[in-house]
This record gives C-alpha cells, sequence and structure tokens, in this order.
C-alpha cells in the first residue's frame, strides 16, 4: 500500500489487480493499554478497499482486524460506520435505519440475547424509557454502543461468517420455493396425536456461528423433537461422563436397518442414535436423580441448546405415545435381557423409569427456529452462538457429528452422505436438522415422510443445497466454479493479523474466537513484537477461563518472557488476580527474575 501525505489517493496491488481508491484515509496510530501496543488500522474506508482486491481466504470465518481490536483501542465505535444511518438533516442517528443495517446482515437485534444491552440503553435515552427513540444524537448514540463495539463493527464491516447475507437468504428462498411442489409420502401416524399434523406445514431456519438467523415458513410452529432427542442424550452424556464411558454400552456402527429396529451387537446398541441407543443414554443420564429432577436437567439443557428459544412439552403426546408404545417397551425389554441399561439401582425401577423419561424426552416441543439454534450450537462446537454459553464439550460435538454423519437419516444414510456430505439428523415429526462445523446448523420442517421416514421435503433440500453452495465435505472448493462460496472474504488474515486477533480475543475473554483458531491449529504461543502471548493478555484482563484454556486445552509454555523480563505470573501479581496467581503456580510458573537469574 502506498500513500501521499495527504491521504487523498491509495492504491494497492493485489493478485495483479489494482484499485484506486479516492478520498481513502491510512494513518497508523499506537494504541496503549496497560499489556499490550500496537500499530493499528483505523480506516474503515481502508478495510473496504482490501475487501475489494483480495482472495478466497483458507479460512471459514477471517475477520478484519479492526473489528477485533476496537474495544480496547477506543472509547466509542469508529463514526464513519454509522453514516449511512444518518436522519437527513446529517447530524442525528436514525435508530430504525441503524435497526434495519443490523437486520441486513442477518441479525435480530430486537431479540438476540447479545443486544440486551444496548437496547436497554438506547430505550433508556427515550421519552418514557421503555420504547426505542425514533433518533439519537451521535454522542450519546455511541456511548450506547460502546459496550458491544467489536461484535456490531464485525456486523456493519459484513465480517460474520455469511459476508453477503441477503444474496445468500434469496438464494435459500428460491431452493426452498423449488421444494415447495413436493407432495409425496405421508405423515407419521405411530400415534393418533401424530397424525393429526397438518402435512403442508413446511418451513426452514438457519442460524450462524455468529449468530445471524433467517427462516421462512412455518417456523414458528412446534413439532416433537422425538428422535432429535438422542443427538442432545448423547452430547450431554458424554459431557457428564466421558465419550470412552458411554461406548461402554453403545456402539460406533451403522446398523444398516431401521432405526426402531430389535438389534444389537455384541450385545449393545450399534449406534447412539438408534432407539435402542436412545433408551440406553436416557438410562445414563443423571441416574442419581428422581424423574422429575431428571426431566428438568434435560429440558433445561435443551433450553441452553436453543439458546432460550422456545421450547415446550406436549402432554397430550407424551400421553399417546405411552399408549402406542408396545414396540419401546418390547426393546426396553430386549435391552434389560441384554444388561445394557446403567448398571446402578434395581433393574425393574431403572427399566420402568427409563421408558417413561424416554417417553417425556420424545413429547419435548421446538420450533423450527430454536432447532436452528440448535444446529449451530453443534456447528460451533458446543457454544451457543446466542448466548456464548459452553453447554456441551467439543469432543462431545465431534463425536456426534461423526454419528450423524454415518447414521442420521436412518438407513438412508449412506446415500444421504454420498450426495449431501453433511451431518444431518432427522425425526419422525418430519423436521431435518443440517449441520455445517463452523459455519451454521439448519432445520428444515415438512411433515410428508419417505419410506426411510425422513422428510421428503428436507431431503430434497438439501440436495439443491449442496449442489448450489461449497458446502458438500469434499467439494474442492478451490475448482467448484459452477457453485456459490457464501463464505468467501475479500481480506484474509495474515499470520501477524491473527497473531494480533488472537490476543484480543485472549484479552476479552472472547472464546468462540479461540475455540475456532485452536481448530485451525493456530499457535496460541505465537508473540508479538514485544514478546507478549495470549496467555500474558489474558492474564492482564483477569479472564481465568482463557488462562485454563490456554494451559489445558492450547498446552502454551506457562512461563513465556517479553522484551521487559516479565512472564505471566509477573501480570498477575500486578493486576491482583489471586485466583490466577493460583492456577499459575500450580502449573509451575515463575516470575521473570527467576527464570533470568537461572
Amino acid at each position: 500500500v502506498s500513500t501521499q501525505s495527504t491521504g487523498r489517493v491509495v492504491s494497492t496491488q493485489s493478485t495483479g489487480v489494482k484499485t484506486w481508491v479516492g478520498s481513502c484515509l491510512l494513518y497508523f496510530t499506537t494504541v496503549r493499554i496497560p499489556c499490550i501496543r500496537i500499530p493499528l488500522f483505523v480506516s474503515c474506508e481502508l478495510a473496504k478497499m482490501f475487501h475489494s482486491t483480495g482472495n478466497r481466504g483458507p479460512s471459514p470465518r477471517p475477520r478484519s482486524l479492526q473489528s477485533e481490536v476496537s474495544n480496547m483501542g477506543a472509547t466509542a465505535i469508529d463514526e464513519s460506520l454509522l453514516i449511512e444511518f444518518l436522519e437527513d438533516d446529517e447530524i442525528d442517528v436514525s435508530t430504525a435505519k441503524f435497526l434495519h443495517g443490523l437486520s441486513r446482515n442477518g441479525l435480530r437485534p430486537l431479540s438476540d440475547p447479545r443486544f440486551k444491552e444496548t437496547i436497554d440503553k438506547i430505550k433508556a435515552t427515550g421519552n418514557d424509557g421503555d420504547t426505542i427513540p425514533e433518533h439519537m444524537a451521535m454522542d450519546d448514540f455511541k456511548k450506547c454502543l460502546s459496550s458491544n463495539m467489536v461484535f456490531i463493527t464485525q456486523a456493519l464491516c459484513g465480517n460474520l461468517v455469511i459476508p453477503k447475507w441477503v444474496e445468500f437468504t434469496s438464494l435459500i428462498k428460491e431452493i426452498f420455493e423449488e421444494c415447495r411442489p413436493l407432495k409425496s409420502g405421508k405423515v407419521a401416524d405411530l400415534t393418533p396425536q401424530m397424525a393429526k399434523v397438518n402435512p403442508e406445514n413446511y418451513a426452514i431456519s438457519i442460524c450462524t456461528v455468529d449468530g445471524q438467523r433467517f427462516s421462512t415458513g412455518d417456523y414458528k410452529t412446534a413439532f416433537p423433537i422425538q428422535d432429535l432427542n438422542r443427538i442432545l442424550l448423547y452430547t450431554l452424556t458424554c459431557t457428564e461422563k466421558s465419550v470412552d464411558y458411554v461406548h461402554k454400552y453403545i456402539g460406533k456402527e451403522p446398523s444398516g436397518s431401521e432405526g426402531d429396529a430389535l438389534a444389537l451387537k455384541n450385545k449393545k446398541p450399534h449406534n447412539p442414535l438408534l432407539m435402542t441407543g436412545g433408551l440406553t443414554l436416557a438410562s445414563l443420564m443423571k441416574p442419581s436423580l428422581c424423574f422429575s429432577e431428571r426431566f428438568e436437567y434435560f429440558h433445561k439443557k435443551c433450553q441452553q441448546f436453543c439458546g432460550n428459544e422456545f421450547v415446550g412439552f406436549n402432554n397430550s403426546l407424551a400421553l399417546s405415545l405411552k399408549d402406542h408404545s408396545n414396540r419401546l417397551y418390547a426393546i426396553g425389554h430386549y435391552l434389560r435381557e441384554n444388561d445394557c441399561f446403567n448398571k446402578e439401582g434395581p433393574k425393574q425401577e431403572s427399566l420402568d423409569q427409563t421408558m417413561e423419561l424416554f417417553i417425556h424426552y420424545s413429547a419435548i416441543e421446538m420450533t423450527c427456529d430454536a432447532a436452528s439454534v440448535m444446529a449451530a450450537t453443534l456447528a460451533s462446537g458446543g457454544l451457543c452462538p446466542l448466548t456464548g454459553e459452553k453447554v456441551v464439550y467439543p469432543e462431545a460435538v465431534r463425536n456426534c457429528l461423526s454419528m450423524m454423519n454415518c447414521c442420521g437419516v436412518n438407513d438412508y444414510s449412506g446415500e444421504f452422505m454420498f450426495e449431501v456430505g453433511l451431518p444431518a439428523k432427522s425425526n419422525v415429526s418430519g423436521a431435518l436438522i443440517v449441520v455445517i462445523p463452523n459455519v451454521l446448523g439448519m432445520c428444515i420442517y415438512s411433515p410428508r415422510l419417505d419410506r426411510s421416514r425422513n422428510s421428503v421435503r428436507g431431503i430434497q433440500f438439501c440436495k439443491l443445497f449442496t449442489d448450489r453452495f461449497v458446502f458438500h465435505q469434499f467439494d474442492p472448493t478451490d475448482r467448484a466454479k459452477d457453485k456459490v462460496d457464501p463464505r468467501r472474504k475479500d481480506f484474509t488474515e495474515t499470520k501477524d493479523q491473527q497473531s494480533l486477533i488472537l490476543l484480543f480475543a485472549s484479552f476479552n475473554g472472547n472464546m468462540t474466537t479461540l475455540y475456532r483458531y485452536l481448530k485451525e491449529g493456530i499457535n496460541f504461543g505465537y508473540p508479538d513484537y514485544d514478546g507478549r502471548t495470549a496467555l500474558h493478555l489474558a492474564v492482564c484482563g483477569g479472564q481465568l477461563e482463557v488462562v485454563k484454556f490456554l494451559i489445558d486445552k492450547c498446552h502454551v509454555d506457562v512461563n513465556p518472557v517479553d522484551r521487559w523480563e516479565n512472564t505471566p505470573l509477573d501480570d498477575a501479581f500486578k493486576y491482583n488476580h489471586q485466583q490466577i496467581i493460583a492456577l499459575l503456580q500450580r502449573k509451575g510458573a515463575q516470575k521473570g527474575t527467576s527464570i533470568m537469574n537461572n
């Protein structure tokens, strides 16, 4: 990049393309905070210039440098990002334009919990303190956004996982309508309650790992989760116990038979996604609690998975399932005969309670919207994208997605993997959830089922989806010229930029970014030019969870020495973070003076 001192013209050369941007301001500033000193781009125009000249990056979620550091390098959001939301007088900010700007990027600021504090501050400036004012003074508006600068800057600069959200969702609508005419298949009639469902119900909801949302059709219509409960049971039990413990009782193989088949392999259910596997998991989860407490625990975990979206319970369906549970009880007795249930407690009591619990778990209801957030939680490794809550361990999610890959859509799983190439799980209610790791989760709901008890429209939608987008696991992304990659970014992260983003994420406690970089194999011990590492920054920010993550998960050196001969332990004492001091000392951390003297 070259620039004249006037800053009027900037040119850049990238992959043989030369771009001229008029009136682009380029300057470096030094940001000083107690723990780091870095040179930093502060021009939004410059970021946009780079966007116009870059190539598709290897990372599924590249982000600009500016968006990650804005909270630490300034006290207010960059005013240039808000110019498009000004009123005609070019003085006040239109709140309606601002909210619409966020909506264009797939965000729902009025219902998204991440925006609650910002929206409450905006409301507090109104006349009655309970409604959003039509316009606000720029300075007041920037103060309201100060608590959420990083995320809002990312959204307004187009640095979310799907940057061109409007274009992406337009293609989704086309595929959705293309599947609407399909009328084959029939509604499941396992019970009279299930047979009453309207076969014309049809909806899709999408939620990305950044919390971008899209829904159309009957997405507020609730359906029972039924077979989907096995995904939740498996990840929760693996998190509560361990993967090894769970697979002492359950295998890891596709069965090649129907989901309610009366079959075992080596006296174990073939996999956790069959009815045999689900019943076994129900016996393993929280066996020491009473019936009501076990159900309450599972219901709350469902809400956490769904980011506190609607999760209900259909009592009439539960009673109907119990009245038509001969097959279920036959499988239960078969499992008990082969000693497949949890060994704790009397066998008869364990069987009766397990049957009741499994029926109640199946009768839990959620909407298409809620199910898409659940899928997005799986896509982000167990972190709910709306609340940031760590619901289950990444290892549990990884194993669950592996199971969904090979046996998630019943006896159609092999063909689905061949044609679609994505982890998915169907249920007899007509819902189909699909997970694209590190990108998004989605739920397609249409009650008409094919012979394999999968949603007819859901399966066809997924086929068209991977025909249109580069999301099949084995798509050669660099040569798939006839497909669209909605993750495509025009600005890629260099090693230095990744290092800076890593440092600021550690200081701010941004676990989503840290988990993403862990999956991408980023070196967490990579220092800046002052020798400051992610561990230094996490300690200075008082981020105990991040410190544990860096030491236990990333296995970083606990004694890196910066240019001032300070270690993370020195910083912990400097800022009096007692819990971090105790943790570092247990892990063998030393002060810089001790290391240098040795």
